[in-house]
């Protein structure tokens, strides 16, 4: 019987099944997915985040013992939390697949393998595609039979799409792809109709084009709807190395700590609280970046010069794509409960270089009388306006594949993912205008502008559905 979400700084939502209860935590941002699957008096945690006291905490909460941490595959586009929930909960094993060389864990796990976990019978799956390491974990509930009732199926299958198979290595896209297709046909549809699936992403993950806003299925239901698996072997291969999805520079930084295993959040340094005397002298560092967190129309209508824009909604998906592991980091906050959310979105792909935050925040600053900056932005009506006057250049900050399938006339693509190394390169003969589906993430990148000294910059806040909204042109 399913209960109502619990909508805290994450989204958390429990189902329970005769003994078997799985509590889903949602990770903002990255749309990750990680479960808390209790029987009796034991856990385990599948595909736990870095910042991991959620899972004690619900342990705790239910009275249980966390005996099993279990991970899909080895990461690349979020920080595993495997050995952070086992530095709360020491007797806890980690497992992941015999197929990579893991730096740490307990447990290298084998096909076919299986675990208890009370009255729950775990059988290991490795369904390599994905990654050679991926493996699904088929549960059955034995207090009511030996039959699986669900699967956790992580970048293996999810609802309405099915993992990437180009990020090991572009060169063995087909060959991936093909070990892809044979785990979803020999290994997970062999299953019942009814098998649930809990899979490792959510809508919003890079980690696949178009996965469902419905966060669960079943094995039948993906059987009936989704399309990669009514496609022969042949169409689905050409479909999966034709397919273009982001490819960001932190994904090889989460898959070398996700081997190696990342360091233990205590053992970082403690955060400093700076005055706005020392900000200032901070801001001016060529390898600090000061993130405002607060909504982009704030920032655009007055923020500190040199700081960079990541709104607290949108941060969890934007640090990944332009900040760079050589950078340090703080935080100018609306509030300071807003710290806790802003330093663990950073934490969760891997960067741990944040040195502290601003004391009292924008507001702080502002009262101080120090000098601060805007942004202007621009209609759909002024845009096209200026565009038939030739008076604007058009920066168009999505991924690659996003701006193939169409662009506004005249502009250019400059994605947000490889700003940072391609800003100082840019034409800015004329006013720059940022554009991107909804306003974050041309503010961020219309703010990675302005702390490189171009200054003549607008953003198109309303975004490219608003511009289509109104009946504006596309070219394809």
């Amino acid at each position: 019987m399913a209960t109502a979400p619990i909508i805290l700084k994450d989204s958390f939502q429990k189902v329970t099944w005769c003994s078997m209860k799985i509590t889903t935590i949602r990770s903002e941002g990255l749309a990750a997915l990680s479960y808390f699957v209790s029987s009796e008096n034991e856990a385990m945690v599948i595909d736990p985040r870095r910042d991991a006291s959620v899972y004690d905490n619900l342990a705790k909460e239910s009275g249980v013992k966390i005996t099993h941490i279990f991970e899909t595959h080895r990461n690349e586009d979020y920080v595993a939390g495997s050995l952070e929930l086992q530095s709360y909960v020491p007797d806890a094993e980690i497992g992941h697949s015999e197929e990579t060389k893991f730096g740490y864990g307990d447990l290298d796990i084998s096909d076919g393998e299986e675990f208890k976990i009370e009255k729950l019978k775990v059988t290991c799956l490795n369904t390599p595609g994905h990654t050679d390491d991926s493996m699904c974990y088929v549960v059955a509930d034995t207090s009511v039979g030996p039959d699986p009732i669900t699967m956790f199926t992580g970048d293996t299958l999810f609802v309405n799409e099915v993992g990437r198979t180009d990020l090991v290595d572009l060169t063995k896209h087909e060959q991936m792809s093909k070990k892809l297709y044979k785990s979803l046909h020999d290994k997970v549809l062999i299953h019942e109709d009814d098998v649930s699936i809990h899979p490792g992403h959510g809508a919003g993950s890079v980690c696949g084009g178009a996965i469902s806003e419905q966060e669960t299925s079943t094995i039948g239901f993906e059987r009936e709807n989704n399309r990669w698996l009514s496609m022969d072997e042949d169409e689905f291969i050409r479909s999966k190395v034709n397919q273009r999805l982001t490819r960001s520079s932190y994904f090889k930084r989460c898959e070398k700590l996700n081997t190696d295993g990342a360091p233990l959040l205590s053992r970082l340094k403690p955060l400093q609280e700076f005055d706005v005397d020392e900000y200032e002298n901070l801001l001016v560092h060529p390898d600090h970046r000061g993130i405002d967190t607060r909504p982009s129309a704030d920032y655009l209508d007055t923020h500190i010069s040199g700081s960079i824009s990541m709104s607290l909604k949108n941060i969890g998906q934007l640090a990944g794509w332009a900040l760079r592991s050589n950078q340090t980091f703080t935080f100018i906050l609306n509030d300071i409960s807003d710290l806790e959310l802003a330093q663990n979105s950073l934490y969760r792909v891997g960067l741990d270089n944040i040195v502290g935050y601003l004391k009292g925040g924008f507001l702080g600053w502002s009262n101080s009388g120090k000098a601060v900056e805007s942004i202007p932005t621009i209609s759909s009506e002024d845009l096209s306006d200026a565009l038939k006057r030739d008076s604007v250049r058009i920066i168009d900050v999505r991924e690659s594949h996003e701006y193939e399938k169409e662009w506004i006339p005249t502009s250019r693509p400059s994605p947000l993912t490889r700003l940072e190394e391609e800003v100082t390169y840019l034409d800015t003969s004329e006013k720059i205008v940022t554009v991107c589906p909804s306003g974050f993430r041309s503010t961020t990148a219309a703010s990675i502008m302005k702390r490189n000294g171009i200054d003549d910059v607008a953003v198109f806040l309303t975004g490219l559905k608003k511009w289509k909204a109104d009946g504006y042109p596309m070219e394809q």
